[in-house]
């Protein structure tokens, strides 16, 4: 599915080098997806890359993204930049969050026939939460030798801070497969319904030797 996903980023003709970018409003509670910042439907389902897991900075200004750095989880070590390193995008608004924030984000592939490439990022820190979260059930799904792909949906929940009722995003798992159960359904030997049911794809039996 890494591979899948990575194809499609150079292939596909939406933006940002072919993946649709998906965003979250920690004010309202609603996604916009692409150019045309569409509504998703919280029914709709996505599976959930681990491989494609990032992290990184933004830098802000005027309520906008000037600059962003990011790295895979699994290459923190060689890819990492420290804050101290960013470049100086300034003055900044403090008191309009302007500047760089910590970002957290993953990529998924819809399951609508289209299979897109989706990538969500989130600064906000209720946003960065959530995605901790998700990562430490798939951590430990994957220590156990569990399913640890989420097949999920995107909705949010609402939290208040400083007298004031905030969003942040919630994922909704309709149910975890195998990394082969994954490739199947994209490869269409395996449909939908079977995929959320969590059945195995059938081995192909060996031909006997005459």
């Amino acid at each position: 599915m890494a591979n899948a996903l990575q194809e499609h980023s150079d292939e596909s003709p939406n933006s940002g080098g072919g993946v649709t970018y998906l965003s979250f409003s920690g004010k309202t509670g609603n996604y916009s997806l692409g150019r045309n910042k569409d509504d998703i439907d919280p029914d709709d389902l996505f599976l959930l890359e681990p491989q494609s897991i990032i992290e990184g900075w933004v830098c802000w200004k005027s309520n906008k993204p000037v600059a962003r750095v990011e790295w895979s989880i699994y290459q923190r070590k060689a890819q990492a930049v420290l804050e101290a390193d960013l470049e100086d995008h300034g003055p900044y608004r403090q008191n309009m969050g302007e500047g760089w924030q910590p970002l957290l984000g993953f990529g998924v592939m819809s399951t609508d026939g289209q299979m897109t490439p989706i990538k969500f990022t989130v600064t906000s820190k209720s946003g960065r939460n959530a995605i901790d979260d998700m990562i430490e059930e798939v951590k430990k799904r994957m220590q156990a030798g569990e399913p640890a792909m989420p097949l999920m949906g995107f909705d949010s929940e609402t939290f208040v801070a400083m007298e004031q009722t905030n969003y942040k995003p919630q994922f909704e798992v309709e149910s975890w497969v195998t990394r082969e159960a994954a490739a199947a359904y994209f490869d269409g030997t395996l449909d939908l319904e079977a995929l959320i049911d969590g059945k195995a794809p059938k081995k192909k039996r060996a031909s006997k030797k005459k």
